[in-house]
């Protein structure tokens, strides 16, 4: 079983979507042995359930959500598709399987209704806001559908679906600080950074020690926080060995007069 999540702001336009045709009339359901065009609510915790119209059940989660305007994306929606080859079930299973969902991720008790449209899957609607006026925050919502997703395929011997990898979260303070490391280091620099990972052993050992000290690492092969001066011209840059210790030198040398010229040795 697959879940897709989406997040809105207008109930009313998701619930027309959901009891209309469809965009090519795919959307029907079947009653009393018909098949009829549009949805019908199997499953709900306002007691819409058997509505075929949109206003039998718009009106109450529009109620919830204006009690608490300052929040922009109200709505939370997510459809459940068996996948291909799983056999049909019925209204009452999924109805089962809708309300396990919601259990599992922990709105269950939150105003929401489960819309049937089709043999192999229905769609949820919910309102992130409790009738007391209570913000749902839905973190780490995916992740959840995906395991509740897998509890609704062993609860009614469903195959299970493929699922896509999440990476682990990692702090904010993590995620910030190695963007400004990134950023510290110009597309330029990284470029002169490749040039001198490209030295032989041999024209390493050649480099003066101070100028391998600039560079700040003893092996040829990684040059971590390398600042590798530009050469002048593109001929220069054809000759690295000779030009490129030349460079070094004279910026190691600028580098160990610098702190008394600018008086921050004081």
């Amino acid at each position: 079983m697959i879940a897709k999540i989406t997040r809105g702001t207008r109930v009313g336009d998701i619930a027309a979507y959901l009891h209309g045709p469809g965009k090519a009339d795919e959307h029907q359901y079947v009653r009393d042995g018909q098949r009829h065009s549009g949805g019908v609510v199997i499953a709900s915790t306002i007691g819409a359930e058997g509505a075929t119209d949109p206003a039998e059940w718009a009106a109450d989660l529009r109620h919830t959500q204006q009690t608490r305007p300052d929040i922009t994306r109200p709505i939370w929606q997510t459809s459940l598709r068996a996948a291909p080859g799983d056999r049909t079930m019925d209204d009452r299973e999924w109805a089962d399987a809708a309300s396990r969902f919601m259990d599992e991720m922990d709105v269950g008790d939150r105003p929401w209704v489960a819309v049937r449209h089709g043999d192999d899957h229905i769609h949820i609607v919910l309102s992130r806001v409790s009738d007391d006026g209570e913000v749902w925050h839905g973190r780490n919502d995916r992740r959840a559908a995906q395991r509740a997703c897998t509890v609704l395929e062993e609860a009614h011997g469903l195959s299970q679906a493929p699922r896509r990898k999440v990476q682990p979260k990692r702090a904010v303070a993590a995620q910030r600080e190695t963007w400004r490391e990134a950023a510290k280091v110009s597309p330029r620099q990284r470029s002169l950074r490749r040039t001198a990972r490209q030295f032989t052993q041999a024209q390493w050992d050649a480099l003066d020690p101070a100028v391998q000290g600039v560079i700040r690492t003893n092996s040829p092969q990684r040059v971590p926080g390398a600042h590798v001066p530009e050469p002048r011209t593109a001929r220069e840059a054809g000759r690295a060995p000779a030009s490129t210790e030349s460079q070094y030198r004279q910026r190691a040398r600028r580098t160990a007069e610098r702190p008394q010229d600018r008086g921050y040795g004081r």
